[in-house]
C-alpha cells in the first residue's frame, strides 16, 4: 500500500537527502515539500491528508514543536528529523510517532518507515473490518443512500458533485471528488487515475498502455499525475515467470 509523505526543513540539502530516501522506498510517495511549517500547513489545509509528516523541529518562521498540534491533524504519522539530541522528550511529548537524528542513515530511515507501515496496515484493517459501506446524502432532506464499497464500479466528477456508478445504476452526490477519494483510503481497491475519474480495481479488465478498461465496458485515460504510482501498484501485482 503507498504512504504518502510530505518533508518541512527549512534548509534545501536536508530536503534533497530526505527525498533520495524517500525515493529508494517503493511504497513512499513523496507528495511535497516545504521551507518552513506554516506553508505546509496552508497546503494540509487544502489537501486535507498525508500519511506521514517529516519534519524538522529547528526553524525560523515555526519550529517543529510548536507546530505538531495542527501538524497531528493532518497525518497518521509525525516524523520528526533533526541535527540535535536534546528536542527529544519535546518531540514526543507533541505525540511524535519517531525522532531521526541527521544525517539520517539508510538503515535508520528504512527501519523506521518499515514500523510505520505495519502500524498503517493495522489502522487500515481495522478501519475495512468496521466500514465496508457509506451512506451519501439524497435529493430531498433528511434523505441518505447506502452504498456498499464493493458495489462501486468507478466514480465520476460532474462540475460541483460527483456520480458513483455501482453494479445497479448510479447515485449523485454533492460533494467533490478529493473529499471521496479521502474517504476511500481506507480501502486499497480505489484508484484516482485522473482529475475526474476514481476506479475500483474489482471491476478493471486490463490496462492498454495509458488506457484503464473496466469489465463493465468504460475505458478510461490515466492521467500522466496519477499514472506513475498508478501503474507501479500493477507491477508489484504482475505474475512474473
Amino acid at each position: 500500500m503507498i504512504m504518502s509523505c510530505i518533508v518541512i526543513d527549512d534548509e534545501p540539502h536536508a530536503i534533497d537527502e530526505l527525498s533520495e530516501l524517500i525515493a529508494l522506498v517503493p511504497h513512499l510517495n513523496l507528495v511535497e515539500s516545504f521551507p518552513d511549517a506554516r506553508q505546509a500547513i496552508a497546503y494540509l489545509q487544502e489537501a486535507e491528508h498525508v500519511d506521514i509528516i517529516f519534519s524538522d523541529i529547528s526553524m525560523a518562521v515555526l519550529n517543529g514543536i510548536d507546530a505538531a498540534e495542527i501538524l497531528n491533524n493532518y497525518c497518521h504519522f509525525l516524523v520528526y528529523v533533526t541535527a540535535h539530541r536534546g528536542y527529544a522528550p519535546e518531540a514526543f511529548q507533541a505525540k511524535a510517532d519517531g525522532y531521526l537524528l541527521k544525517p539520517v542513515s539508510y538503515v535508520s530511515f528504512t527501519q523506521k518507515v518499515e514500523d510505520l507501515t505495519l502500524k498503517h496496515q493495522d489502522i487500515i484493517k481495522l478501519q475495512r473490518d468496521e466500514q465496508q459501506f457509506l451512506f451519501i446524502k439524497g435529493g430531498q432532506k433528511s434523505s441518505f443512500i447506502k452504498i456498499k464499497y464493493s458495489d462501486i464500479v468507478y466514480i465520476e466528477a460532474m462540475l460541483n458533485y460527483i456520480m458513483i456508478h455501482t453494479t445497479t445504476g448510479h447515485e449523485i452526490t454533492y460533494i467533490g471528488l478529493k473529499a471521496m477519494e479521502d474517504k476511500l483510503q481506507i480501502m486499497d481497491i480505489f484508484f484516482r487515475i485522473n482529475k475526474s475519474i476514481i476506479i475500483s480495481l474489482n471491476y478493471l479488465d486490463r490496462v492498454d498502455g495509458n488506457i484503464a478498461r473496466l469489465a463493465p465496458g468504460q475505458s478510461y485515460q490515466i492521467g500522466d499525475k496519477y499514472k506513475s504510482v498508478f501503474l507501479d501498484f500493477l507491477r508489484k501485482h504482475t505474475l512474473k515467470s
